[in-house]
């Protein structure tokens, strides 16, 4: 009966130990390939290699993101074994701090301080014992002792004395001493402490994977497992390179990458998504709107807001000049630049996978992207592309004229709003927008500015007749815009100016001279469109009056 009492208070304690001895294995993972989203979020794949024994044990996979969505994470194993569990944890690791030789030269300095400490504290002790001796000895010569007179005891006294007195003084000398190595040995073992602190590597937050798996039969084994992470992300960003003699535009597509996954990626392969997983694939639905009355102060509150935040925009904003997209009216003749066969080096790395709803840029390259945030440039594609240039100008706004690359068929280029590089003649001339998102036929790149071609826009003086007649009060107005071709080569331009437009019955506008310009009467804008020859000037005027009230103050200019 005694036996199997044992036998059973000592089972668990031995289930215990089984289960504690099934904990053994620690490996690192891999990661050859990520999916990097554009904005952010990416899908990182691992990879991990470690020998398992027949049966259950856990195997402890390091080196993987600090910030994972556990509810993506998918494992897969072989099939002779079986995945029984998964946790995934993020753990502070420290590394055991080692004694470098200055610190050792510290700590060895401290020993002789320590001796010479304890040896005034011995010192100290039997000064002591001496001043005590002294003490007793006066008080036994001078107590009780009648054959000695009152002279003989001012002598043994002021003798005594002065033994005390100088035992005293070097009391406080050894005193003094002793703490002086005290406060030595506490600053040198501070100055330890603050050294260890400093050269002490700091903990680092590490992401880790547990599994525990049922092997049939010992043997290698390979987990293969991803999930996604928000810790990273891809923008669009361009390269638009252009000879001037040629007026060539190649354009090169980049991805400037940027991660804080919690690891470093090594000689990962890339591919770049343009889908956004973080959006929702929801389809939006419409519910029944209901009226509410709502309080006079409310409204108006509300309505203020409202007109704090418009975007109030002059009329020629019909026309952006960095990125936009425009219909294509022009009728110039387009210069095309044939695409030429031969791949450029990064294009032969590429594979493009398109979809119903996204495009996919897998890069057959390793790349390192680090753990700092910093954007990592990341070539796609390198194409020559069918364009049109012109010159545009609105002499009223700004005094230069820009060179505009005009890009029909965008839509195959697959591009994303992102900044672009102008470069002329391996010169970087300044930065441009491309922003792909219009329903527009034609999309528009501002190349910067042509300082070889000049505007200039004047108000003709001699036109400028204010009139009275009657209740109401004309004033006219004629300007002349001035376009000179200052290069080497003809040139398409595209000029524009603009008259007022009102909405109010008591202010009357008129255009009185279009100047033969195209008029766009719903935005009160004139387009010019014509070719200059080289070293060749054009003039341009148009004119307009305003009729209104005389006792109107009105803002003309």
């Amino acid at each position: 009966m005694q036996k199997l009492l044992c036998t059973l208070l000592l089972s668990p304690l031995f289930l215990f130990a089984q289960q504690t001895d099934s904990v053994s294995i620690t490996v690192q993972a891999s990661m050859p390939a990520a999916t990097v989203y554009y904005g952010y979020g990416a899908e990182l794949n691992h990879q991990a290699k470690t020998n398992l024994k027949k049966g259950v044990q856990q195997v402890l996979i390091q080196n993987i993101s600090t910030s994972v969505d556990e509810k993506t994470l998918q494992v897969a194993i072989p099939a002779q074994a079986v995945l029984l569990s998964q946790q995934y944890t993020t753990v502070n690791t420290t590394k055991p701090w080692v004694k470098d030789a200055y610190y050792l030269k510290m700590e060895d300095s401290l020993k002789p301080i320590q001796n010479e400490a304890a040896a005034l504290q011995a010192d100290l002790q039997q000064n002591t014992q001496m001043m005590q001796k002294l003490s007793g000895m006066l008080e036994a010569a001078t107590t009780g002792n009648k054959e000695i007179n009152a002279e003989n005891i001012i002598k043994l006294t002021e003798y005594y004395q002065q033994k005390i007195e100088a035992l005293q003084a070097k009391e406080r000398t050894l005193s003094n001493q002793k703490d002086a190595r005290n406060a030595l040995y506490s600053a040198i073992q501070l100055r330890m402490q603050q050294y260890q602190t400093k050269s002490q590597a700091p903990g680092k937050l590490t992401g880790q994977l547990m599994l525990q798996i049922m092997a049939e039969i010992a043997g290698p084994l390979e987990v293969s497992f991803s999930y996604f992470t928000p810790k990273a992300g891809w923008v669009a960003s361009y390269d638009i390179r252009m000879v001037n003699n040629e007026n060539k535009l190649k354009l090169g597509y980049r991805a400037a990458v940027q991660q804080t996954t919690g690891i470093d990626w090594k000689q990962a392969k890339l591919t770049l998504s343009t889908s956004n997983p973080n959006l929702s694939s929801t389809m939006p639905l419409l519910s029944a709107w209901y009226l509410q009355p709502q309080i006079r102060d409310e409204l108006n509150k509300s309505l203020s807001g409202r007109a704090a935040g418009l975007d109030v925009r002059n009329a020629l904003s019909e026309v952006v000049v960095i990125g936009y997209g425009t219909r294509n009216k022009s009728g110039f003749d387009k210069e095309e630049i044939p695409k030429t066969e031969k791949p450029s080096y990064v294009d032969t790395y590429l594979n493009l996978k398109e979809s119903q709803l996204n495009t996919n840029f897998e890069i057959d390259l390793p790349y390192d992207i680090p753990n700092d945030g910093k954007p990592n440039s990341v070539a796609i594609k390198e194409e020559n592309v069918k364009a049109t240039f012109k010159h545009y100008a609105v002499p009223k706004l700004d005094a230069d004229a820009f060179l505009v690359a005009e890009i029909t068929d965008w839509e195959s280029l697959g591009l994303l709003p992102g900044e672009a590089n102008i470069i002329m003649d391996n010169i970087y001339l300044g930065k441009s927008m491309i922003d792909p998102n219009n329903t527009l036929d034609t999309m528009s790149i501002s190349l910067g500015r042509d300082k070889r071609v000049s505007t200039k826009r004047s108000l003709v003086k001699d036109d400028n007749k204010n009139k009275q007649r009657g209740d109401s009060k004309f004033e006219y107005f004629t300007y002349e815009l001035t376009v000179k071709n200052n290069k080497k080569q003809p040139i398409n331009m595209l000029l524009k100016d603009q008259y007022p437009l009102s909405n109010n019955k008591d202010i009357e506008v008129k255009l009185e001279d279009d100047g033969k310009a195209d008029d766009n009467k719903n935005l009160g804008i004139l387009n010019w469109k014509f070719t200059l020859a080289p070293g060749e000037s054009k003039k341009f005027r148009f004119g307009y009056s305003i009729k209104y009230p005389k006792d109107l103050q009105l803002m003309i200019r």
